[in-house]
């Protein structure tokens, strides 16, 4: 007779996961606040405007939780995304027309602007890796020349966008689901659910954990980390796609917020800046709580200003709060040490 399999509690799935759970309970109750507020909620147009909100922004901490899972960080998410934003509003129209047909032009428009996003992000990694640079220092540097390439593809806001293009990724199949909802299940279920669970995935934790006790286990430390802004720089790229369907046109100075809200939605979500903690689902939460914030200000008529100091504010809670957790994880491991010590001591 076959051993029954062993089954991990639901209480330990919980506390391995208490970070991004709290982020949905948060989540949940800013969506009561949201249906309280917003008199489309219970209809077929709230769901939708809801998910056209975050799923921008959900993809781009999709490319902060790859580098921020390695120990690292992104800066330049946002300026990735208004590059390839300005890019595919400037050559969408005049690719088509090129080529005689519009649906192979939209392929061969987001072909270019996801081999932009993956150039950008591989220069991101090759600096730090090879030229052994902090990630902030490289990826701060780097949005600035994104900027200004941005900002030479596109001087000012505009471009040509196809109308259907806007409709495709905004609108709703079968009446009721938003194809944001579902761009979104194809992030989270298919692309990062066989991520995380791939020897990649697997090493981008590893060395978020210890790089060192990665070194020593074998794990390819410089090509994974090579890969991951190169991921991010993909992700980012998606994002600038989406971005571009939400606003038709292309902004090179539109989307600098999208740096710092990507952090902000991955702290949020219970990815650990230290690396090697948290991961993609908790980012969604964290994500839709900022874009949602911002959604509620709206509706209550709050200024512009103050708008930007509560998602600042947010910010800082949220750095703060993954601060002390760190602080705490090294307070307890030195306790632990201590006790160990002593136990060695008094043993001997």
């Amino acid at each position: 007779m076959k051993p029954a399999p062993h089954r991990k509690p639901f209480g330990a799935l919980i506390r391995r996961n208490k970070d991004a759970a709290m982020a949905y309970l948060i989540l949940m109750a800013i969506l009561v606040l949201f249906a309280f507020n917003q008199y489309d909620f219970f209809t077929r147009y709230g769901p939708q405007s809801i998910c056209n909100q975050v799923v921008t922004l959900a993809v781009a901490a999709l490319a902060q939780t790859v580098v921020v899972l390695t120990a690292g960080i992104d800066l330049s998410i946002g300026a990735i995304i208004g590059l390839t934003n300005s890019a595919a509003a400037t050559i969408m129209d005049p690719i088509s027309v090129s080529v005689g047909h519009s649906g192979f032009g939209l392929v061969l428009t987001h072909l270019i602007v996801l081999a932009i996003g993956c150039a950008a992000g591989l220069l991101n990694g090759l600096i730090i890796v090879f030229g052994r640079l902090q990630p902030i220092i490289v990826t701060l540097a780097t949005a600035s020349i994104y900027s200004g390439i941005a900002l030479y593809i596109r001087p000012t806001a505009g471009g040509k966008v196809p109308e259907a293009y806007t409709d495709l990724l905004t609108g709703r199949v079968l009446t009721y689901i938003p194809v944001s909802a579902i761009v979104l299940a194809v992030f989270m279920a298919l692309i990062w659910v066989p991520l995380r669970h791939s020897r990649f995935g697997q090493s981008i934790y590893a060395i978020g954990g210890s790089e060192y006790s990665s070194f020593i286990s074998g794990v390819p430390i410089r090509r994974t980390k090579v890969w991951a802004y190169t991921m991010a720089g993909l992700f980012s790229a998606c994002a600038g796609l989406l971005l571009t369907a939400q606003t038709a046109s292309g902004d090179p100075l539109g989307s600098s917020l999208f740096t710092l809200n990507s952090i902000a939605a991955v702290v949020l979500g219970g990815t650990a800046l230290s690396g090697g903690k948290g991961g993609y689902v908790g980012s969604v939460a964290g994500a839709a709580i900022l874009s949602l914030v911002l959604g509620l200000l709206i509706f209550w008529g709050v200024p512009s200003f103050y708008q930007n100091a509560v998602q600042g504010s947010i910010l800082i809670l949220a750095l703060a709060v993954s601060i002390l957790q760190k602080q705490r994880k090294r307070t307890a491991a030195r306790y632990a040490d201590s006790a160990q010590a002593s136990g060695s001591a008094s043993s001997s």
